[in-house]
């Protein structure tokens, strides 16, 4: 019985030390937050396994202390100073490295209650680091615009119908040829614009480098292409003597392209001198 104990103990110190280096790899120079993701899916194993395993003793203050460090480097710096005092009462006394752990932790703190003046560039930085504020107002925008691109692609781009355009036809023949080039070019430019927006929303929140340049693209395109619908479209019909019968439409496509370029016009220079922008997209 105390070989089966000892085999126990070897193997759950071996998935231990395993995991150690998993998220000393993901944390080592750039964080690789895709490392560190996976590091807690084998984590969460590991603790379902041998959390309530009485055959492993006090050792098992590692399964805390490895969750404090993984919470640490995602910066949930409250769940993991949680952790880590857990990882000490279990164990039954302080050691060095739940002390290193908590001196970091208490540094962080002492970043976020000093003065802005009083902190370096790096620690302005780490500070400014992550989706928060107005990058996660922006976020919240993208989501939004997404569902509203998505809506129009399934609604006929600029809101006329095959049976709209039938209707049309009857005051004015020959349109519904031209109107449907003009719905090809709508489907088309609206799934880029969505392929632009919901690329910008996983590049975000990956925190990845290429996100900025995606974000600011996806909404001069957006801007550019409403301008050029709103145009074409109102264009068409007038030439058609239509212009009264889709006045409404018309007029909501205007408000659309307004709308977009004054998102241009707002978000584009945030992208540029943003510090929360330069900050959190590193990767």
């Amino acid at each position: 019985m105390e070989i089966a104990n000892t085999t126990i103990q070897q193997n759950y110190i071996k998935q231990v030390r395993a995991l150690e280096a998993e998220i000393k790899k993901a944390s080592d120079g750039e964080l690789d937050l895709d490392l560190l993701d996976d590091a807690q899916k084998k984590l969460d194993l590991l603790a379902e396994k041998y959390q309530y395993n009485q055959k492993i003793g006090t050792a098992i203050y590692k399964l805390y202390e490895l969750q404090a460090t993984i919470h640490y480097f995602n910066g949930n710096d409250a769940d993991a100073l949680d952790f880590i005092n857990q990882a000490v009462e279990t164990h039954g006394s302080n050691y060095p490295k739940a002390e290193k752990l908590k001196d970091r932790l208490s540094e962080i703190t002492a970043i976020t209650t000093r003065p802005e003046k009083a902190l370096s560039k790096s620690e302005k930085n780490k500070k400014l680091n992550g989706v928060e504020g107005w990058l996660a107002l922006y976020v919240l925008g993208l989501f939004v615009g997404a569902g509203i691109t998505i809506f129009n692609f399934f609604n006929g781009g600029i809101g006329l119908s095959s049976s709209d355009v039938d209707s049309l036809n009857q005051y004015q023949s020959g349109l519904g040829n031209t109107f449907h080039t003009l719905v090809t070019f709508e489907n088309v430019a609206l799934v880029i614009y969505a392929i632009l927006l919901i690329s910008a929303i996983v590049l975000i929140i990956r925190r990845k480098k290429l996100a900025k340049i995606i974000a600011i693209v996806g909404m001069l395109f957006g801007a550019v292409y409403a301008i050029t619908d709103y145009a074409i479209a109102s264009s068409l019909f007038d030439s058609a003597n239509l212009t009264k019968y889709v006045q409404s439409t018309l007029s909501s496509a205007a408000g659309n392209a307004g709308r977009d370029v004054v998102v241009a016009l707002i978000w584009t220079p945030y992208f540029l001198v943003s510090k929360r922008v330069k900050a959190t997209l590193t990767k």
